[in-house]
């Protein structure tokens, strides 16, 4: 009877992840009473994390940089001859390598505010392509962009790398200059703003610097503003980016 029971434990079915090398990329249901095995793919949410440097499929040579951080909030920057255009931001969702946003903000440099959609694909630290229902006149359709993955993301970055004071190229708009101290500190400049912050380490160790970022100004139009903004260096380039919590205005700072 014993051996019977036994015997019969061995016939149920097994459920395990499989795959090749220890991935888990798989489950599979094994039943040994005829020494079959069955695998699924196993759905995956992994989103395109990371920096991004592309072209936007446009009549204007616009370039895009996009910044996609670990919770799905993501910057879309949209520049031609190194001067602000356009900003999307959202947060999207992703399965198996596509990706969405049904509530993404675009912000025009000449302060208007539309919403849209943002749907794309990407291969995980290689390249993706996106198209947002949004667009830049005199373009007349929605706009896709492209991405290549730069590697620069995955090493981490401190105050000590960005402690100077950074400026915008010459022609390239809007004008800007910002000062790092070692302590994190920040004061800077743009057009009729002025603005104070604080800076750190995103935890996640990756090459952005979290930040928060004050603005006063009798013509700035983000005075009175408190906005935490996302900061990176590439290639020696500088990029601070953020949006309010409400969504109704943006910041974008480009210095080398």
């Amino acid at each position: 009877m014993k051996l019977l029971q036994k015997l019969m434990l061995l016939a149920l079915p097994i459920l395990a992840a499989c795959g090749g090398g220890g991935s888990d990329d798989k489950t599979c249901v094994s039943d040994l009473s005829n020494l079959t095995k069955t695998c699924v793919p196993t759905t995956s949410h992994a989103l395109p994390e990371g920096i991004w440097y592309g072209a936007v499929n446009s009549s204007q040579s616009v370039a895009a940089q996009t910044i996609v951080l670990e919770n799905g909030q993501y910057f879309s920057i949209f520049t031609r001859g190194g001067s602000f255009v356009w900003l999307i931001e959202g947060i999207m969702s992703a399965t198996d390598g596509a990706f969405t946003d049904s509530a993404t903000n675009g912000f025009h440099s000449l302060g208007a505010i539309r919403g849209g959609s943002l749907t794309g694909n990407f291969t995980a630290k290689s390249t993706l392509s996106a198209t947002t229902s949004l667009f830049v006149s005199p373009d007349t359709t929605a706009t896709s962009f492209n991405g290549n993955y730069n590697s620069t993301y995955d090493t981490p970055i401190s105050i000590n790398d960005v402690a100077r004071t950074w400026t915008s190229a010459a022609g390239v708009s809007p004008a800007s200059t910002i000062t790092f101290a070692a302590d994190g500190t920040a004061r800077g400049v743009q057009i009729a703003c002025t603005f104070t912050g604080t800076f750190k380490p995103r935890a996640s160790g990756k090459h952005l610097l979290d930040g928060t970022l004050n603005f006063t100004g009798t013509a700035c139009s983000l005075a009175n503003v408190s906005m935490s903004v996302e900061a990176t260096v590439v290639n020696g380039q500088l990029t601070v980016v953020g949006v309010t919590p409400q969504r109704d205005q943006a910041f974008y700072l480009s210095a080398q």
